[in-house]
């Protein structure tokens, strides 16, 4: 009976052995092969080298994963191991399998035509993406718009800056529809949301033509949503509400005074007030001079000043440059929340007009100073007030100081 051999060296890994035997090899170099032999659950293997370097190099390692318990890693031959580790070198920084399940979501979107969609992509954007953040973009968009002779601050302005303020410091071409969804899902009112959208998508489409965005999709802001706009409130509020809403802006916020005016005696759209600027407020004729046209309407006229406004109007310090901010109103209306008035959506237009026509019986002539149609007159704005009620609107006064 033969003698079993005996192993030429032992590799130990705690209480796991693996064994290297030699034999004589006289097509090699060295004279020399080595058998690397080890046990597993599944039973014996072994792997033959010509190398007594790499043979030392695979005992030592196959007795760690033994003593580690990666039974099942035991069962990678060498060829795999190389391959893998010259997979993650292509890889780079990106983890092994996020690039392959980017790949095969790649392959699965171009019908296995991955390269030849890469190569259109980049025949459709040869210029290269500038890496604007949003704050960059916003201030050159803003500053394009101004040199064109659009008045920013009211058109733009106060929606925008709340958007630099909340994603100025990302990357313009990281930005996604979902963080974009996430800024404007904290804005409550429907009709504001869609405003700061409809802003949000002007700035992305003109960063996608001046190559901040590539060319060739939709923006991530076009692919926001929109919020379902309910029918709007049509009322109006007292000359007595009224009345309790001058004096209480002008003690909380008097610098939204001006807004709350314009909008209550002069019947401004939102629009109109925020871009509406005290050289055209002539409290010595008592007209307010409105430029700010809104598109589609005839919105530049002239909207007469009664005696009561005049004198509100003198209550605002420092009549110079544009009567207020772009969200004067927002404020006013949250004021009027807190305090508990009753305040309907466009209350301030619609009461305007309303106490006007019932005032002046002249509707043609209220139409006019209200920019608008007097069919539209008809059909959104009119309320049953009487003259006495439209005569007190226009009366109504600052108290005296106590």
């Amino acid at each position: 009976m033969r003698a079993p051999k005996q192993a030429w060296q032992i590799v130990k890994s705690g209480s796991v052995t693996v064994k290297i035997y030699r034999n004589v090899h006289a097509s090699n170099s060295s004279g020399w092969t080595y058998v690397v032999a080890w046990h597993t659950p599944a039973g014996r293997k072994r792997h033959k080298f010509a190398d007594e370097g790499a043979a030392v190099e695979e005992a030592r390692l196959r007795a760690g994963q033994l003593a580690a318990g990666k039974i099942e890693a035991t069962e990678v031959s060498r060829a795999d191991r190389e391959e893998l580790f010259a997979a993650r070198k292509l890889a780079g920084d990106v983890p092994l399998l996020a690039a392959l399940k980017e790949w095969r979501n790649a392959a699965n979107l171009t019908q296995g035509q991955v390269i030849a969609a890469a190569e259109a992509w980049k025949a459709r954007n040869r210029g290269k993406i500038d890496r604007a953040t949003v704050s960059e973009a916003l201030t050159r968009f803003l500053k394009e718009k101004k040199k064109a002779g659009y008045n920013t601050k009211a058109n733009h302005g106060s929606i925008l800056e709340a958007v630099r303020e909340a994603l100025g410091a990302y990357q313009i071409a990281q930005v996604s529809a979902s963080m974009l969804d996430g800024y404007l899902g904290k804005i409550a009112h429907p009709v504001t949301r869609n405003t700061h959208r409809k802003r949000i998508v002007t700035l992305w489409r003109w960063a996608q033509s001046k190559n901040l965005l590539p060319r060739d999709a939709k923006t991530e802001a076009d692919q926001t949503s929109r919020s379902r706009e309910q029918a709007p409130e049509v009322g109006i509020i007292s000359s007595d509400a009224y009345g309790k809403m001058l004096e209480l802006v002008r003690a909380k916020t008097p610098a939204d005074l001006p807004a709350l005016v314009l909008a209550g005696f002069c019947g401004l759209r939102r629009g109109e007030i925020h871009g509406q600027d005290w050289a055209d407020v002539k409290l010595d004729v008592k007209h307010v001079r409105v430029t700010t046209a809104k598109k589609g309407t005839p919105a530049r006229r002239l909207v007469p000043l009664s005696d009561a406004a005049v004198e509100w109007l003198k209550l605002c310090p420092d009549r110079k440059g544009p009567v207020c901010d772009g969200m004067a109103i927002d404020r006013v209306r949250k004021l009027g929340i807190e305090a508990e008035v009753a305040l309907p959506e466009n209350c301030f237009r619609h009461s305007y007009i309303s106490h006007h026509v019932a005032a002046l019986g002249n509707v043609p002539q209220a139409a006019l100073d209200a920019g608008n149609s007097v069919q539209i007159i008809h059909r959104h704005y009119r309320e049953l007030v009487t003259p006495a009620e439209g005569a007190a609107w226009f009366a109504i006064k600052p108290e005296a100081p106590n």
